[in-house]
């Protein structure tokens, strides 16, 4: 029986995975500036769900400025095809020591880092980014 169930579990997520569909972002105005190698190398970034990226790393993926970027993303986010994040970075680590969804906004102070458990009552001590995590594969058209 446990056999049976762990055949069937793996079907169906089999099956689950074939059917998902890539979502289509159409660019048009909102994104006019992007070319069809621009689109073809975003649709490669994006082919896969759960999918994150932040905008430097796209900006320098695609040779655009971090304005272009932002706006990328910000249609992405318009179109509910991901979910935003704020990065938190301290001194103490090299990669982000922590994030949160965006739209729950900064983080609050006093803050402790979960990386040092230092207590942080300023700004000043931490910086942040965004990134976007897809909810699906996205193709851009």
């Amino acid at each position: 029986m446990v056999e049976v169930l762990k055949l069937y579990n793996f079907y169906s997520q089999r099956l689950r995975d074939c059917t998902k569909v890539m979502a289509r972002l159409i660019c048009g105005n909102r994104l006019a500036f992007l070319s069809e190698e621009h689109k073809l190398l975003l649709t490669e970034h994006f082919s896969q769900p759960q999918k994150t990226a932040q905008p430097r790393e796209l900006a320098i993926k695609l040779g655009f400025e971090y304005a272009q970027v932002i706006a990328i993303l910000a249609v992405l986010a318009t179109d509910k095809l991901c979910r935003n994040y704020l990065l938190i970075y301290h001194y103490c680590a090299e990669a982000c020591v922590d994030r949160q969804p965006l739209n729950e906004g900064m983080v609050t102070l006093p803050y402790t880092c979960p990386y040092c458990e230092e207590t942080i009552d300023t700004y000043d001590d931490l910086q942040f980014d965004i990134m976007v995590e897809t909810e699906v594969s996205i193709e851009f058209v």
